[in-house]
């Protein structure tokens, strides 16, 4: 059987060798994407979310392409700040950076906000609707049901990670926890300290 460097193609001679190329086609890794060619492949806005709804588009935002590019996998980046004015963007750069890390890089994830009510709003309006909305992550996250520990209103589970949603306000909440990747959002409204 003979194949070629470049390409890494299976010359199929056989029924073996055909055999052969499925499997080692199917085996195949999914190139990784950034964060924004990830958006802009994959993700979807719902009407309530975005007047622009339907598939996302960074070219409609393109100052969001190199802040959602440097939280990527390939990127030796370890923080990103984003500091501009409200109701531009920020939070759906979170929000695509936390699709990416379900879909194609999972591990935990926590992501912070100011208050456990800023939390439980921003998982309903924000997080929840970004995963009906979007066929790729719809099916890696269950529904919130109550009696399913996988996926509650702070806590989504996934293949791979899970997304913990907490207020600045909490400790109990910042605590003993493993997490590999970790999002701020609304900084400037954190308490100075978590409590005791």
């Amino acid at each position: 059987m003979a194949t070629t460097a470049a390409a890494a193609a299976v010359v199929v001679d056989t029924e073996a060798d055909w055999l052969l190329a499925v499997t080692l086609e199917a085996m195949r890794p999914e190139p990784r994407l950034s964060v924004s060619a990830w958006a802009d492949a994959h993700r979807y806005l719902d009407e309530t979310t975005s007047r622009f709804h339907g598939r996302w588009d960074t070219s409609r935002t393109p100052y969001l392409r190199e802040p959602m590019d440097r939280l990527g996998p390939g990127d030796p980046v370890q923080r990103v700040v984003l500091m501009f004015a409200s109701q531009l963007g920020k939070s759906e750069v979170i929000n695509n950076w936390i699709g990416s890390i379900i879909d194609s890089t999972p591990a935990p994830v926590m992501m912070v906000q100011p208050n456990i009510a800023t939390a439980e709003k921003y998982s309903k309006t924000r997080i929840a609707r970004m995963l009906s909305a979007t066929p790729r992550l719809r099916d890696k996250v269950a529904p919130v049901r109550s009696r399913d520990a996988s996926n509650t209103l702070l806590l989504k589970e996934f293949p791979g990670g899970l997304l913990s949603i907490v207020g600045a306000n909490a400790p109990a909440g910042l605590a003993s926890q493993p997490i590999r990747f970790v999002g701020f959002d609304e900084v400037d409204r954190f308490p100075e300290s978590a409590g005791t």
